[in-house]
């Protein structure tokens, strides 16, 4: 690819960097990605993985050539060492084996992985985003030692921020939290309830590691449905909590709860918990031994409910704030 010019480079970038905010899933922006940068470097093997913003796991977006053995060494915690002391992931930018210090041979990746497995010339670069996440990793192979080229090199690194954010494993939450409303608080839930951080969005305390919020939210993430629900922060300010599941092949998060301020209309406090323990099937006697008040007192709050929602009965009432999610995420008991 010695007819390479700068122009033709450039004009490649812009390509790539459509390809990357495709609305189609991130495996196959990712392919799209490693099809145009053919026309910057003639590989024979190539791929682009993202990493797990908790846990640090490789996940595979896209791959063609490598072997399966040559891809466990560029996934190893070995091969992150090597990145780590050629300071590619606080550069973020490409380098190749003759970048490489001394003689590239006496690197292990090179000498004893990519060598052998024919590959003699490449290029590896960190994908790091604006606020200087790594959220993956893409590698390049070639049997030329002509490439890639200075002029391929120095383009790969105008596109690093465009594929980190296509590999960001935060994007998809970002981008359901933005659809929900702008100046939304929101983060990502694990499979097993931990929380993710997305950057970007605004912080609330309710969303902090240990609040008594993200069990709830979990559990209704594990439903795997959407679900909404009220919570009250400490001056009873209500909120609203909403949960969506996540279905991506390139996602860290198995939900994204988003929190901003509910408006329950006319019902107080009391009443939003008398209709979520009776929109939990609960009788007038049972709500009533849960919150130590009397039955008599529990059907003057279910008569002020149907009045105010107007509903023609307790069971639409209950429909209703199912549906619209005018139920308490948790109902205090109490003993008095």
């Amino acid at each position: 690819m010695s007819g390479l010019t700068v122009e033709k480079a450039m004009e490649t970038v812009g390509r790539v960097a459509a390809a990357t905010t495709e609305t189609m899933p991130a495996n196959e922006r990712a392919s799209m990605v490693l099809g145009e940068l053919q026309n910057l470097i003639p590989f024979v093997a190539a791929e682009i993985f993202s990493i797990h913003p908790l846990t640090g796991e490789v996940a595979q977006l896209a791959a063609e050539g490598y072997d399966d053995e040559v891809l466990e060494s560029l996934h190893s915690p070995r091969f992150f060492e090597l990145m780590e002391s050629l300071k590619l992931p606080a550069s973020g930018k490409p380098i190749r084996m003759k970048d490489l210090p001394g003689d590239p041979r006496d690197n292990w990746a090179v000498g004893d992985v990519l060598l052998p497995a024919g590959y003699n010339e490449g290029m590896t670069m960190c994908l790091k985003t604006a606020d200087g996440r790594v959220t993956g990793v893409i590698n390049l192979s070639t049997e030329s030692t002509e490439h890639p080229s200075d002029i391929a090199r120095d383009a790969v690194a105008h596109l690093c921020t465009a594929l980190a954010n296509m590999a960001d494993q935060t994007q998809s939450g970002r981008w359901m939290a933005m659809l929900i409303g702008s100046g939304t608080s929101a983060i990502g839930l694990t499979s097993t309830g931990d929380p993710i951080a997305i950057p970007g969005l605004p912080e609330h305390a309710l969303l902090q590691p240990g609040s008594a919020l993200i069990p709830v939210a979990h559990q209704s993430a594990a439903m795997n449905s959407f679900g909404s629900f009220i919570w009250p922060e400490a001056n009873e300010n209500m909120m609203r909590v909403r949960v969506l599941p996540c279905s991506n092949e390139n996602q860290a998060m198995s939900a994204v709860v988003c929190l901003d301020n509910a408006n329950v209309g006319p019902l107080s406090y009391r009443e939003l918990e008398v209709l979520t323990l009776a929109a939990n099937g609960l009788s007038n006697l049972e709500i009533g031994a849960a919150l130590s008040i009397s039955g008599r007192t529990v059907s003057t709050h279910i008569e002020h409910i149907l009045d105010k929602l107007g509903a023609p009965n307790r069971a639409a009432a209950a429909a209703r704030a199912i549906a619209e999610g005018l139920v308490l995420g948790k109902v205090k008991r109490y003993d008095n």
